[in-house]
């Protein structure tokens, strides 16, 4: 997977980034090498310089429209399984958080969803960390079909919720 300067890209599965140059960098004293610097759009004043030969572990590509489409339809039919034991249900949700899989991610928000939703009906609320990795895993959904979708980060969640009553309608014509 090759990239350009302009590209926009994720970073450790976290930042969005631009592609600002291919610089030659010798970091460690001895060895030159050239590196992209990617540009955090949400702090401009930082960089990151990831060898241009080895940048897959690191960054991928964005999502298309269509992907991101494509994942929100997917929601209805996600499996949600409920782990009942916190401290495995946190070394799943911290795996699926690291691990870039899109379909992974909105299958466990949805999960943490209706939890939260069973836990309301109750009176109760969802655990502290539970609630950390929603808003975790919200923080990384929403900044990504936003800028690809060209919206606000708040709008995110109105155009989720607009995009599936729309397919549902449809379904149920």
């Amino acid at each position: 997977m090759s990239f350009n300067i302009g590209d926009y890209v994720v970073y450790c599965s976290k930042d969005i980034c631009k592609i600002e140059n291919i610089v030659i960098k010798c970091f460690n004293g001895i060895d030159k090498n050239e590196y992209f610097q990617l540009i955090p759009i949400n702090t401009k004043n930082s960089s990151y310089y990831i060898p241009c030969n080895n940048c897959q572990s690191k960054v991928r590509r964005l999502l298309t429209k269509e992907e991101v489409y494509s994942l929100i339809d997917e929601i209805p039919e996600s499996e949600t399984e409920w782990c009942e034991d916190k401290n495995i249900r946190k070394n799943i949700f911290h795996s699926v958080l690291k691990s870039d899989d899109y379909h992974q991610l909105i299958t466990m928000m949805h999960t943490l969803y209706i939890q939260r939703e069973n836990q309301r009906s109750k009176g109760k609320k969802l655990l502290a960390a539970d609630e950390r990795v929603m808003h975790d895993a919200e923080h990384l959904i929403h900044q990504e079909f936003a800028f690809v979708l060209g919206i606000e980060e708040e709008q995110v969640s109105n155009f989720i919720n607009s995009r599936l009553k729309s397919k549902d309608l449809q379904t149920n014509l």
